[in-house]
């Protein structure tokens, strides 16, 4: 639970290597790098609408506001789901996008504007760390099949295993979230024991590697991401549902409006791997 308008914070870098202390002398320094710096903003989600007096007063007692509030508990899951899907649908755009800008008018600047904290969109193939390396969490054409989901899964755990000093970290992905129409798909991937198509009976090395995930708020239909859940991003919830009624006292028309805080960002790419989505 998020408790004001922006949550801000620093980046964990982590320290170096010990280093063996001859006997009589002095323990060596560490220089700390600077980190990133990340801003999470909360945004307001809302709407009204209004009745005129006649057709609140002719109406069943109640019926036609008590429709309006059930309707916006629906509306308010489409709402929260399409805003955190844009992380993944926009994910890879080149020039990044809104959702990643948590900038708030005269409170504080997200320098990385519509990129994220490192300046590099989402899913990009030059992130850079603090010592000169670049990485890549995004393959542009890369069709959701046996060996190309090895080949991400390798990536994944041996290239991208490294924090910001380039240092070997335990990467282990555990869901591959697909669109509904890759479900067939994944599940011949995953759920077989043997490798489909084969003649060999080779053993499917790939079978239950990981956790098939549908969203139906993908956009792209054949793209796909190998990650961990709960991890690289976070939500953050500002303020519960307010609904609020009231009448306008010249005209009598009653109106009634919801309102809603929440926010999200991204924490940490390397928790994430896109494939087979739009740059553009």
């Amino acid at each position: 639970m998020s408790n004001k308008n922006v949550e801000q914070f620093t980046s964990a870098i982590g320290l170096g290597e010990l280093l063996e202390k001859p006997e009589r002398e002095a323990l060596q320094e560490e220089k700390p790098m600077e980190s990133y710096t990340i801003v999470c903003k909360n945004r307001t989600f809302g709407r009204k609408v209004g009745f005129s007096y006649e057709t609140v007063a002719d109406s069943q007692k109640g019926n036609i506001m008590e429709g309006t509030v059930r309707s916006w508990g629906p509306a308010l899951d489409r709402t929260q789901e399409k805003f955190y899907a844009q992380f993944f649908n926009h994910g890879a755009l080149a020039v990044g996008h809104d959702v990643f800008n948590n900038t708030v008018l005269s409170v504080v600047t997200d320098s990385s504007g519509d990129l994220i904290y490192d300046g590099q969109a989402f899913f990009s193939t030059a992130h850079p760390d603090k010592i000169g390396n670049t990485y890549g969490n995004y393959t542009a054409t890369r069709a959701l099949s046996h060996s190309n989901l090895e080949t991400t899964y390798l990536t994944f755990t041996t290239t991208n295993n490294r924090d910001e000093r380039g240092y070997p970290i335990e990467l282990t992905p555990d869901t591959l979230l697909i669109p509904p129409a890759l479900k067939f798909t994944a599940d011949v991937i995953l759920a077989n024991t043997l490798i489909p198509g084969s003649q060999d009976n080779d053993k499917n090395v790939l079978a239950a590697i990981v956790q098939p995930l549908q969203w139906s708020y993908l956009t792209d239909t054949d793209g796909w991401f190998l990650g961990n859940k709960k991890m690289g991003l976070i939500a953050t919830d500002r303020e519960g549902v307010v609904i609020d009624v009231w009448m306008d006292e010249e005209t009598k028309d009653v109106y009634t409006s919801i309102l809603c805080r929440f926010g999200g960002c991204v924490t940490q790419w390397r928790y994430w791997y896109a494939c087979n989505i739009s740059s553009t």
